[in-house]
Formats: C-alpha cells, structure tokens, sequence
C-alpha cells in the first residue's frame, strides 16, 4: 500500500491491524452518511479495550442468564 501511495479498503469485519494502519481515514457509516472517525471512537475499539481491561467480567457482563 505504501508503494502505489493509496488504497481503498472496505471491510465489515473492523480488523484492529488494518484500522491502525499509519495514515489511513476510518469512515463510519452513520445514519447522516459517511463520517471520518479516529480509531479510538470506534465502538469496536471501545469494546476490545474493555474486553482487554477486564475478560473475566467482560465475559461474565455478556453471559445472559
């Protein structure tokens, strides 16, 4: 991607490697359209963080009884 100095990435599956890609412009597909995002605003970045802070009670938050 560095080489041919851009590239274009459509991805459903929010892979933190590819999200924190130097340089890269996160769009976040909102209700008004497209919106530029900073990874730390990411819903999926709010989550893995939590999950990293704490899985036991990440896990145990999740399990519905």
């Amino acid at each position: 991607m560095e080489e041919i100095g851009h590239c274009q990435i459509i991805m459903a599956t929010r892979a933190p490697m590819l999200m924190a890609y130097p340089n890269a412009t996160l769009l976040q597909l909102t209700k008004y359209g497209l919106e530029a995002v900073k990874l730390k605003d990411t819903d999926h970045y709010k989550v893995m963080r939590e999950f990293c802070e704490d899985p036991k009670e990440f896990v145990d938050a999740a399990i519905v009884e």
